[in-house]
């Protein structure tokens, strides 16, 4: 005869249900259930999700997964560790989790008739994100991440890249950062606040920006038993062409050519105009005709605040003396 025998779990309030969140649209999500009891050898793990008919998720036996009677919404998107009943880690891994998929989700074992809960787990599936934009060579960014202040000491957070195979960003446990399994692409370039578990802020400074950051960036935060994520889009804009550069500067030689010479140009566009000779002596007086203007129509010029009548049918000459440009006579050409 066999005998079950159920040790206690090293955490007996299975009544509360552990929160665990995931993004839409990432590869998957862990919902873990341990187990430090001794189970025989016809003991089933089985997955069940309350919110469904058929309420079945997952089985597994020792032997391997057993698929018969599982809801199809879950087809071949669960797996469990295939050494599960050797290290009693019976977590299941939902791959490609929806928003319907959220729901409270039940692991428990039975054996020899017997059934006995383990952990309830209330999975939430977000499609919220932050989206955050910065230009290549900017001093540093902020990847935004919050929850409730006043966190356990025990809480671990771990900022890692999703779209490059969750690479680890930064680490903190032990109210200390633990680096030893950061990227070296991100070595010596992130940082997070000194009171994050005070303050709940849990944000991630990135600096020096590149163009090879840009991607999609996860917030875990491993709360006492839960498990939330927050996800975060940078965008990282290429820094200004050379070209760009060069038009600012032609651009800011037409305005002081625009404000030394405005009259010149404005009626260079109003009326037909021949420059014969144009001088630039810094601060010397100067003579002769430099722009030979004609005018057709009745034309009035405004000309260092004073309103000038311009002559039809006659050309006028400008002359610039000591940088200021005035009118000096009237003549039929």
């Amino acid at each position: 005869m066999k005998m079950l025998l159920f040790l206690p779990l090293s955490v007996s309030q299975h009544a509360l249900a552990v929160v665990v969140e995931v993004n839409e649209g990432e590869r998957s999500v862990l919902l873990p259930c341990l187990f430090s009891g001794i189970t025989p050898e016809d003991t089933t793990v089985m997955w069940t999700c309350s919110d469904l008919d058929p309420k079945s998720v997952h089985q597994r036996r020792e032997g391997g997964d057993n698929v018969r009677g599982q809801n199809q919404r879950y087809s071949r998107r669960t797996s469990m560790n295939r050494y599960a009943f050797i290290i009693k880690d019976f977590s299941l891994t939902l791959r490609k989790p929806t928003k319907t998929d959220s729901g409270n989700y039940t692991c428990s074992i039975s054996a020899g008739g017997k059934e006995r809960r383990l952990r309830d787990i209330q999975l939430q599936v977000k499609d919220q994100q932050a989206e955050v934009t910065v230009r290549e060579g900017s001093q540093s960014v902020i990847l935004p991440c919050n929850t409730t202040p006043d966190l356990p000491e025990d809480t671990t957070v771990e900022w890692t890249r999703s779209d490059l195979g969750l690479i680890t960003v930064h680490e903190y446990s032990n109210r200390n950062d633990d680096l030893m399994t950061q990227d070296e692409v991100y070595r010596d370039r992130t940082k997070m606040n000194e009171d994050l578990l005070r303050t709940g802020d849990l944000s991630l400074t990135l600096k020096h920006p590149k163009v090879k950051d840009m991607g999609q960036y996860i917030c875990t935060i491993y709360r006492d038993k839960d498990i939330l994520r927050q996800k975060v889009v940078l965008q990282v804009k290429e820094p200004f062409p050379s070209w760009s550069k060069v038009l600012v500067g032609l651009l800011v030689l037409l305005v002081v050519l625009g404000v030394s010479g405005g009259l010149f140009f404005f009626i260079c566009g109003s009326i037909s105009c021949q420059v014969t000779r144009w001088w630039w002596f810094q601060g010397r007086s100067l003579s002769g005709c430099h722009a030979k203007l004609r005018s057709d129509y009745p034309t009035m010029l405004k000309w260092s605040g004073r309103t000038i009548p311009f002559p039809t049918g006659r050309s006028t000459c400008l002359t610039r003396l000591e940088n200021r440009t005035r009118f000096t006579k009237t003549e039929q050409r």
